[in-house]
């Protein structure tokens, strides 16, 4: 523990002071990543109009399904059609952080050659490839098949969920290098 000296009536006494918890780099750099995704979206959709966005995409859709877990629900019939949830786009805006938290910590802990410094291309790739996981995991999940194949509409969110997944790379490999040589604060 850190420590200082103070006096009491001319007496020195050793004054320990309380150490903080350290905040892995993935947290700041997983939000920043994640900061970085939303916008690439918000940018695409406003652009791209319809191209490049979907209400099943939706932090509240998220939510929904994310609900639905502490209480074993992994499955959905089709999570668009189930009734909205109360606090479901606050869960979703969480449950969509902490993923990027915890996939930037991962990304972090990966065994590196060289100098062992994460670096732009190795945190754009890694982003990439994290498209598999909505892809083979959430979207069955939430009821719209392997690549959203049942909803009728799996270009569209392909194309989305990989653009919104290369900008989490980019984000990645933007932010992981500026956080992962700082020490913690104490």
């Amino acid at each position: 523990m850190a420590g200082g000296t103070a006096t009491d009536n001319g007496r020195a006494m050793s004054v320990r002071r309380p150490r903080l918890a350290r905040v892995p780099a993935g947290v700041p750099a997983g939000v920043l990543a994640t900061i970085t995704m939303d916008m690439a979206l918000v940018a695409a959709a406003r652009l791209g109009r319809s191209a490049f966005a979907s209400d099943r995409l939706d932090p509240d859709m998220i939510g929904r399904w994310a609900a639905g877990l502490p209480r074993g629900r992994w499955r959905r019939g089709d999570i668009t059609s189930e009734p909205g949830q109360r606090g479901e786009l606050a869960l979703g805006l969480l449950t969509h952080y902490s993923t990027g938290i915890i996939l930037t910590e991962a990304f972090l802990l990966l065994p590196r050659r060289g100098n062992g410094r994460p670096s732009f291309p190795g945190g754009t790739t890694f982003g990439i490839a994290t498209s598999a996981l909505p892809l083979l995991v959430m979207f069955p999940s939430m009821g719209y098949g392997w690549l959203g194949l049942r909803t009728g509409d799996a270009a569209r969110l392909n194309r989305i969920m990989l653009l919104g997944h290369i900008a989490f790379g980019i984000g990645i490999g933007l932010w992981a290098p500026r956080f992962a040589g700082r020490r913690p604060c104490p």
